[in-house]
C-alpha cells in the first residue's frame, strides 16, 4: 500500500561490481519500494555494461506493476564513465575511481549527470542508506550514513570465501598468504595472487548446509579467463568489515542451514545480515520472448514433445567449457535422445562452428542464440530441465520456476550449490565428466567419483542423464524443485519470511517505509 507524500523522502543509493548477477536482483527490489512507498527515492550507480540491462528490467518491472510516471522518475539510473574497453573487469577501476565523486554531489544535494546518456538527475535529498558490495563511502558521511553490503551469491560460497575458520572460512588469511609470498619470491601481488587463491591441499571443507568437500573441489574446471581475486576478496572482506549490515539475497527455502551459520557468523560482530531473497521478477509470466523464434521453438516442441520436454543450456555471460569438444558432445546425445534443447552461448570465449550450428538447424530440435530470455523460457509448459554452471541467480530463477537441474560447474559457488542440490536438496543430477584441468580430475569426497578426461566419457555420462530425466528419478526431481517453487513463493507475501526481514532492517535504522 503506498504511503503518504507527506514523509520524508528516504534516498537508497546503490552501486555494485560491474556484472549482472550482482546488480539484477536490486534492480526489482528498487522498483517494489518505489511502488510501495512514494517517499522513496533511489540512485542506481552502475557500470556502463549493465545499463540498457539494467533499464529494461526495470521497465518491464513497472510496467507490470502500472507504475505512474511520477514512480519511474524515482529512480534513477546512470553510469559515471565512459569504458575504454567492453571487458568485464577493466570497469570496475573507473567505476571505483569514480564512485566516491557521484557519492560526494549526492551528500551535497547537487544534480547528477549519467556520462553515457547525458540525462541529468535534479537533486533530491542526501543518501539515507548505501547498498554496496565493492565501494568505499565511510570516509565521505562516516557513521552518518549506514553502509549495507550487498551480498549475491550462494551464502555457503560467502562463508568459505571470507567467513572465519570457525565457520567453515578458507581464505580468512588470504592476505597473510598473498604478501608472504611476495616477501619470498619479490614477485607482485597481482602476478602471485592468484596462484595462491587456486592452492590446494587436499583439505576438507566444511560448511554448514552442504556436504564436506575437498579443497580441490571448488576449481572443477579449467578457466578461460583471469580474474583479480585476491584483490576482490580483500575488497569484499574490507567491505563487510566495515558495513553497519549485510542484504543477503539468497533464500531460506534454498539453504536454510547455511543461513543460519551466515547469519550467527556476523551476530558474533555484533551487526545482522538479513536474508531477503528469492527477489524475483513480478513480470516473469509477461517476460518478453526476445523474438518470435523464441516462442515459435517452445510452442512447436510442446506440441510435437509436451510438457517438461525441452532443455535450456546456459553458463551466463562469462563462462564456457575449455573443451570445446564436451558441449558438442553433449549436443550430439541431445538430437539422437531427440531431446529438444535451447541453447546460449553468451560467453565471448564460446566458440560454435558453422558446421554444428546448420546442424543443429537442420534437425529441428534445438535453437541456438547468443543470448535468450532465460526467465521466459523457464516460465514456458515445454520447458522441463535447465543445464547451468550453478550461479546464484540462475539456480533462483530456475528453482522459482519449478524447474529441475543439470549442474556443469566452473568456479566461484558453483561447486557448492551443485553439490547442495545434488545431494541435500535432491533437484538436481550433477555432470562429473565434463571437468577439465589438474583439480577436475581429482575425485570427490562425497562419492569418490573421478573424471576420466575424455569425450567419450562425457558421451556416456550425458546419455546416462537423458534417461534419468526421463525416468521416475527425473520426477523425483521435479516433485522437490516444485516444492521449492512454492517456498519461493511465499517468501515476500505479507507474512513471508523475506519480508520480515526487510521489515526488520526498516525499523532496525529507522526508515519510515513500509
Amino acid at each position: 500500500m503506498a504511503t503518504t507524500a507527506t514523509k520524508k523522502t528516504v534516498h537508497f543509493v546503490f552501486s555494485a561490481f560491474p556484472a549482472w548477477g550482482h546488480a539484477k536482483s536490486f534492480c526489482v527490489l528498487a522498483t517494489r519500494l518505489v511502488e510501495e512507498n512514494e517517499n522513496v527515492v533511489i540512485t542506481l550507480i552502475l557500470a556502463p555494461n549493465l545499463l540498457d540491462k539494467a533499464e529494461t528490467l526495470i521497465n518491464t518491472e513497472l510496467d507490470f506493476l502500472n507504475a505512474s510516471d511520477e514512480t519511474r522518475k524515482r529512480i534513477r539510473l546512470l553510469s559515471t564513465f565512459k569504458p575504454d574497453s567492453p571487458d568485464l573487469f577493466s570497469m570496475l577501476k573507473p567505476l571505483v575511481e569514480t564512485y566516491a565523486k557521484t557519492y560526494g554531489t549526492l551528500v551535497a544535494s547537487k544534480p547528477i549527470t549519467c556520462a553515457i546518456t547525458g540525462k541529468v538527475f535534479e537533486a533530491v535529498s542526501t543518501p539515507d542508506i548505501v547498498v554496496l558490495d565493492m565501494l568505499a563511502t565511510r570516509a565521505i558521511t562516516g557513521k552518518k550514513v549506514p553502509i549495507v553490503t550487498w551480498v549475491t551469491g550462494h551464502v555457503s560460497h560467502s562463508l568459505r570465501l571470507f567467513g572465519p575458520a570457525s565457520h567453515g572460512g578458507a581464505f580468512e588469511d588470504l592476505w597473510d598468504r598473498v604478501e608472504a609470498e611476495v616477501a619470498r619470491t619479490g614477485k607482485t601481488p597481482q602476478e602471485i595472487g592468484d596462484s595462491v587463491y587456486h592452492q590446494t591441499e587436499g583439505k576438507i571443507s566444511k560448511i554448514a548446509g552442504v556436504p564436506d568437500m575437498y579443497d580441490w573441489e571448488v576449481f572443477p574446471q579449467t578457466l578461460l579467463l583471469e580474474v583479480p581475486l585476491t584483490e576482490i576478496i580483500k575488497t569484499a572482506q574490507g567491505g563487510l568489515k566495515e558495513s553497519d549490515a549485510v542484504f543477503a539475497t539468497t533464500a531460506y527455502g534454498f539453504e536454510e542451514e547455511s543461513i543460519l551459520a551466515f547469519k550467527s557468523w556476523f551476530a558474533s560482530t555484533s551487526k545482522e545480515a538479513y536474508v531477503i531473497g528469492p527477489i524475483l521478477s513480478n513480470a516473469t509470466v509477461k517476460d518478453s520472448p526476445g523474438s518470435t523464434e523464441t516462442k515459435d521453438f517452445l510452442d512447436n516442441a510442446y506440441a510435437k514433445y509436451g510438457k517438461n520436454s525441452v532443455l535450456l543450456i546456459s553458463f551466463g555471460t562469462i563462462f564456457w567449457t575449455a573443451e570445446q569438444s564436451y558441449i558438442e558432445e553433449v549436443i550430439e546425445a541431445l538430437i539422437e535422445k531427440k531431446f529438444p534443447f535451447i541453447l546460449s552461448y553468451a560467453s565471448p570465449w564460446a566458440k560454435m562452428s558453422d558446421a554444428l550450428i546448420e546442424k543443429i538447424k537442420a534437425t529441428g530440435l534445438g535453437l541456438i542464440s547468443k543470448w535468450v530470455p532465460q526467465q521466459y523460457i523457464l516460465s514456458h509448459p515445454a520447458t522441463g530441465w535447465f543445464m547451468t554452471h550453478g550461479g546464484h541467480n540462475s539456480v533462483i530463477e530456475t528453482l522459482g520456476s519449478g524447474i529441475p537441474v543439470i549442474c556443469w560447474p566452473f568456479e566461484a559457488d558453483q561447486p557448492v550449490a551443485a553439490a547442495h542440490m545434488t545431494e541435500n536438496l535432491k533437484v538436481a543430477f550433477e555432470l562429473i565428466e565434463v571437468r577439465t584441468g589438474a583439480n577436475g580430475m581429482k575425485p570427490l569426497l562425497r562419492n569418490g567419483r573421478q573424471a576420466k578426461g575424455t569425450r567419450e566419457a562425457v558421451g556416456v555420462e550425458i546419455r546416462e542423464v537423458i534417461d534419468a530425466c526421463r525416468s521416475e528419478k527425473g520426477d523425483e526431481l521435479r516433485r522437490n524443485a516444485q516444492a521449492i517453487k512454492a517456498k519461493f513463493a511465499e517468501a515476500w507475501t505479507e507474512n513471508g519470511v523475506s519480508r520480515k526481514e526487510f521489515r526488520a532492517f526498516v525499523e532496525k535504522f529507522g526508515l519510515d517505509i513500509s
